[in-house]
């Protein structure tokens, strides 16, 4: 038997066992999740109404995942199948089906929980959007199950925590997600998210981005009104849902719209395809209204959803006290975001930004689309603690910002700067949002001086670029209200140790673009010292 029809099997089982024994509730609404998940030890409700779930761990668990397109299932695999039918044959269970996108046949998810994690349904069904019944063969399924592991887990950081996560893919575009020991919502997200990574790229009808969506109607330098629709592609916790959720409009007849949060299909006409219809997944350690006033003031409706956010002796909540982790999370409702689009598809992209992070990298650069392929290839930006806590400040490279994706890589590549040439209208950036310099010439960008330079290009106000010879890079001569030094970090060192560190970064690049055999040879060019 194939190993996907033997994860269908054990699912199927699971979900039939406890619909026979009737100790399993379907489709419970979000009234009813609140007060099971208020059964829980670890879920709290605040002084504004909404309610806090302490999760073990505190992240999405990337070590401990694999697929069957990557790596070999064998006996592990089915070992750990028999572990979850026989963990949760006697527990009562939560069984959620959510519509992920509205086709000729419906994408739809299935989520199974123990009643003991009844937060993750719960948060989900905010997230994810419409409860859908009478669904026989979902497109998605993740059914999480724990063990005598999971209480001593706590204890432990995440690398050394006993915690086991295989997604099977199938043929078909269907996924199946098995998560030992996590009560993180964010693996349900997240398989749903691997999910629509893998259908998109197996049907070739585009490629899924990392990535958050907004759409402006602003006045331009000209005075005429324009609407650019903008993606923004980066790992989590490196500025794409603050620059998504920024409110540009400001005059008579400018909008600003939140499209999308954190992922969808760019598709080979160009078009962008959201995937999260009900609410905005944020993070909010450090949130403060004069930064993120909408995911702010959204975190404390009364139907928002929060994790591992710190909970106050007088049940208010604290967004600075980082003690237990510095990934706390919020679910805000679409309704209850400020500027949220009541669309999360659009018919034309017209920007998009990959945001990285580098000492000698310039706040902002405009690529050619070898050179966006390039550097979404490289992946070059931050760790945070929603990935591995431990690794949280460090550089890191991440093909395509996506942790998610599964199978060839080079046809991935290759796919997605397809769609930029059949799509000559997208112009690509590069903007670093963390600094220039270091030491004593360290230069931080800050979320000001970012939403400067993306005001100045929707507002067509950058129209004078040159090549930088230091870098290779094109950048502007200047952007209104940013320094100068931002934008030339060849100036924070000598000549000889910024060729230096030049030519060491380049060796870097060019050693994991040609660490891809097959990878087209203009894209590696491209980037040059």
């Amino acid at each position: 038997m194939h190993i996907f029809d033997q994860f269908e099997q054990a699912a199927r089982t699971i979900y039939t066992q406890a619909a026979d024994d009737e100790r399993i509730v379907h489709n419970p609404g979000p009234d009813r999740l609140r007060r099971i998940s208020l059964q829980e030890p670890d879920v709290f409700e605040t002084v504004y109404g909404n309610l806090v779930a302490i999760t073990e761990p505190t992240s999405r668990a990337k070590p401990f995942t694999r697929n069957n397109i990557d790596d070999e299932f064998g006996q592990a695999e089915l070992d750990l199948l028999q572990q979850a039918v026989t963990n949760l044959q006697d527990q009562p269970l939560i069984c959620l089906d959510v519509l992920i996108r509205d086709e000729a046949t419906p994408v739809t998810a299935r989520l199974i929980v123990p009643r003991r994690f009844a937060h993750i349904a719960y948060g989900g069904l905010k997230l994810f959007g419409p409860r859908v019944n009478d669904v026989t063969d979902p497109t998605y399924q993740v059914i999480f199950f724990h063990d005598e592991a999971w209480a001593g887990n706590s204890s432990k950081v995440l690398p050394e925590k006993d915690i086991t996560i295989r997604l099977a893919l199938g043929e078909s575009g269907r996924m199946i997600k098995f998560v030992r020991n996590s009560s993180y919502l964010g693996e349900w997200k997240k398989g749903v998210f691997a999910g629509e990574d893998w259908r998109a790229k197996l049907g070739r009808e585009g490629i899924f981005l990392h990535s958050g969506c907004r759409r402006d109607t602003l006045q331009m330098s000209n005075g005429d009104m324009q609407t650019k629709t903008s993606l923004f592609v980066a790992l989590s916790a490196n500025g794409k849902t603050s620059l998504t959720c920024r409110v540009l409009a400001r005059n008579i007849g400018e909008e600003s719209w939140l499209v999308q949060d954190d992922g969808g299909i760019l598709k080979r006409d160009g078009s962008f395809h959201g995937f999260e219809q009900g609410g905005i997944y944020a993070k909010t350690d450090g949130l403060t209204p004069s930064e993120q006033i909408e995911t702010f003031y959204g975190a404390l409706k009364p139907d928002a959803y929060l994790e591992n956010v710190h909970v106050t002796a007088d049940k208010g909540l604290d967004f600075f006290n980082i003690e237990r982790t510095s990934n706390g999370r919020a679910v805000i409702e679409r309704r209850d975001f400020m500027h949220a689009a009541r669309f999360i598809a659009v018919n034309e992209v017209d920007n998009l930004f990959i945001i990285t992070r580098g000492p000698t990298i310039p706040a902002v650069a405009k690529l050619s689309p070898w050179q966006a392929t390039a550097f979404m290839v490289l992946g070059q930006s931050m760790e945070s603690s929603a990935g591995d806590p431990t690794q949280a400040g460090k550089i890191k490279n991440v093909f395509f910002y996506d942790p998610f994706l599964a199978g060839d890589r080079v046809e991935h590549a290759h796919l997605f700067h397809e769609i930029l040439k059949w799509n000559p209208h997208i112009d690509c950036y590069l903007l670093n949002t963390g600094g220039v310099g270091e030491g004593e010439h360290y230069h931080k960008i800050t979320l000001h001086d970012t939403v400067n330079i993306l005001e100045s290009i929707l507002r067509g106000d950058l129209e004078d670029w040159e090549i930088c010879e230091a870098t290779g890079l094109k950048v502007p001569r200047a952007v209104r209200g940013v320094e100068s030094i931002l934008l030339q970090p060849e100036k924070l060192y000598s000549k000889a140790e910024f060729e230096q560190r030049q030519s060491e970064l380049f060796a870097t690049r060019k050693a994991i673009l040609e660490s891809y055999p097959g990878l087209d040879k203009a894209i590696v060019t491209s980037i040059k010292k």
